[in-house]
Parts: structure tokens; C-alpha cells; sequence
């Protein structure tokens, strides 16, 4: 019979965060960019980093797009560091 290697609490506990992160990563990004596109641009908007302008707004979106990725990076990085380990069944 195959043994069925299973991740410790602290693993599980690891991989459901990592879940649960990427389903809000998810939502955060789909919600910023509908809550973003309904805004109109400010008239006066000149700069293209003002944040009023379109280059602002997806300047925004990839600012925080890099933070939730080096969230969910650091977080995917735990959750497979405790991974089940061993040695692999013969068989």
C-alpha cells in the first residue's frame, strides 16, 4: 500500500493562507481596476504621474500589483518550504 505523505498542522495552516491570500488577490485587483475605470480623468490632469490621469491610474494598479505579488510571493515561498518532505515510497 502507497504512504500518503500529509503536510503537519503548521503546513496546512501555511497552504490555506496562501489560498485564501490569492483569492483576495484576486477580488483586490478585479474591484481596483472596476472601482478605477468608473472614475473620470481630472481636467486639468497635465503631469503623467498625477494620479488623476489615465498613466496615474495604471501607475497605481502596478504599484499594487507589486506589493500583493510580494505578499503572495513570501507567502507561496512559506507555504512551500512546509511542504511534506521524505523520502520517496519505493515501490
Amino acid at each position: 500500500m502507497d504512504e500518503r505523505r500529509s503536510r503537519g498542522p503548521g503546513g496546512m495552516l501555511a497552504l490555506w493562507v496562501f489560498y485564501a491570500f490569492c483569492g483576495y488577490f484576486i477580488w483586490a485587483m478585479l474591484r481596483y481596476f472596476w472601482i478605477v475605470s468608473q472614475i473620470d480623468p481630472i481636467p486639468g490632469a497635465t503631469l503623467d504621474s498625477d494620479l488623476g490621469s489615465t498613466t496615474g491610474k495604471w501607475l497605481g494598479a502596478l504599484l499594487g500589483f507589486i506589493v500583493l505579488s510580494s505578499v503572495g510571493a513570501i507567502l507561496g515561498g512559506i507555504a512551500w518550504y512546509t511542504r511534506p518532505r521524505g523520502e520517496e515510497p519505493s515501490g
